[in-house]
């Protein structure tokens, strides 16, 4: 259809319309003796065929299958995978989760855990990432019944792996930050709603047992900033479920 479109638009329309154009500047040049028009018309053509041709090269573009490039994809993979770890400690019975949330953390998850079937407990060190990939690491924790534990930092979209386990222990000296959803993009995202998507995770937390009272506070803190409860009121709403040593 796109082809067809610019066979007509850049094609036939565009010659017409040179061809008129030609007409009319050599019947001003036998009217009133003057090439400039001529000229003019001429100058014009060029830049016009120019922008057709420019403009039919990038819709054939369009109409090609998108590269697939095996080494683009593999260093894009590669990336994203050094920004984050799931390794075992040493009993082979935690599995400790450290650094971004990006694209392929969850099939990673899945692996280890086949890995190392013994694993309980998912240790959460992290500042958050990419909320579907959040969700996908949390349904994957409440799937296989396992507990979640908070030494350093879980926040952002961490806090929603960790209230996917069955107990969800903070340790001492560890926080958990909450804010409102943003998206990082220079463009806007179509389908895309950071307050549906806060909604969304409003109800798992609900579902998971936390207080109402604190969902209310949740999403109060700006993009830009953080909100760490204090334990008291992370165990008084049923966030955390135990404070570890």
């Amino acid at each position: 259809m796109v082809l067809l479109l610019a066979l007509f638009f850049h094609g036939v329309l565009f010659v017409w319309q040179a061809v008129g154009v030609i007409r009319a500047s050599e019947t001003h040049n036998r009217s009133s003796g003057s090439m400039a028009p001529v000229w003019g018309a001429q100058i014009g053509l060029v830049v016009a065929a120019f922008w057709v041709v420019s403009y039919a090269i990038d819709a054939r573009n369009v109409t090609l299958p998108a590269p697939d490039d095996p080494g683009f994809q593999s260093e894009v993979k590669a990336a994203r995978a050094a920004k984050y770890s799931i390794e075992p400690t040493p009993d082979g019975r935690s599995l400790t989760l450290s650094g971004s949330l990006e694209i392929g953390i969850t099939g990673h998850l899945k692996h280890q855990l086949k890995a190392y079937p013994d694993v309980e407990q998912i240790i959460l060190a992290s500042k958050g990432g990419n909320i579907y990939q959040a969700r996908g690491l949390s349904n994957i924790i409440r799937q296989n019944g396992l507990n979640t534990l908070v030494i350093t930092e879980c926040s952002s979209a961490c806090t929603i792996v960790f209230i996917g386990g069955s107990e969800r222990q903070l340790a001492s000296g560890g926080k958990l930050g909450f804010h409102q959803y943003r998206i990082d993009s220079v463009y806007a995202v179509l389908n895309t709603d950071p307050l549906r998507e806060q909604d969304r995770d409003r109800a798992v937390f609900l579902h998971s047992g936390v207080a109402v009272w604190f969902l209310d506070m949740m999403f109060d803190s700006r993009p830009s900033d953080m909100w760490y409860p204090d334990v008291s009121e992370l165990v008084a709403a049923r966030v955390v479920t135990a404070v570890a040593p």
